[in-house]
């Protein structure tokens, strides 16, 4: 399974730097806010700005993100489900009732989503709800190919 602590690579920036060595670790990396590619097992700059911190994303990342909440409520939110590269990939999102501990007795979902890439490069995303469950948290299911 990919899991986000894998999929990113922040590079913060240290009192009087304006910018900054970082090295790829192997495999292609992308750039989270644009998608575009940064590079592969190699030293690249970084110049932040006060208001983007540089993160790059593994290929095949997918980045489930939730809408920026004031307030934690009870209504469903949706998802913008990011998938970066062309590598097909498997992650497994957590949902529970957020409220009681109920997840302790088993009541909690591992939702599937799953990127595949055809011999094309058409990807496509899916979202798998177990069968005969509801998710607590998330409503509506959106992907955004951040790669061509």
């Amino acid at each position: 399974m990919n899991y986000i602590s894998r999929q990113r690579l922040v590079a913060p920036l240290f009192a009087g730097e304006e910018e900054r060595q970082v090295v790829l670790p192997q495999g292609k990396w992308y750039d989270f806010y644009t998608g575009k590619y940064v590079g592969e097992g190699e030293v690249i700059t970084v110049k932040p700005g006060l208001d983007k911190i540089p993160v790059y994303v593994k290929d095949g990342g997918i980045i489930p993100l939730w809408p920026k909440l004031t307030k934690v409520d009870a209504e469903k939110h949706p998802i913008e489900i990011r998938y970066y590269g062309a590598k097909p990939s498997i992650y497994e999102l957590y949902d529970d009732d957020g409220e009681t501990y109920d997840y302790e007795k088993g009541e909690y979902l591992r939702i599937p989503i799953e990127v595949r890439v055809d011999s094309e490069g058409k990807k496509k995303g899916e979202v798998r709800i177990p069968e005969g469950k509801s998710t607590w948290s998330y409503g509506d299911f959106s992907f955004k190919f951040m790669t061509k």
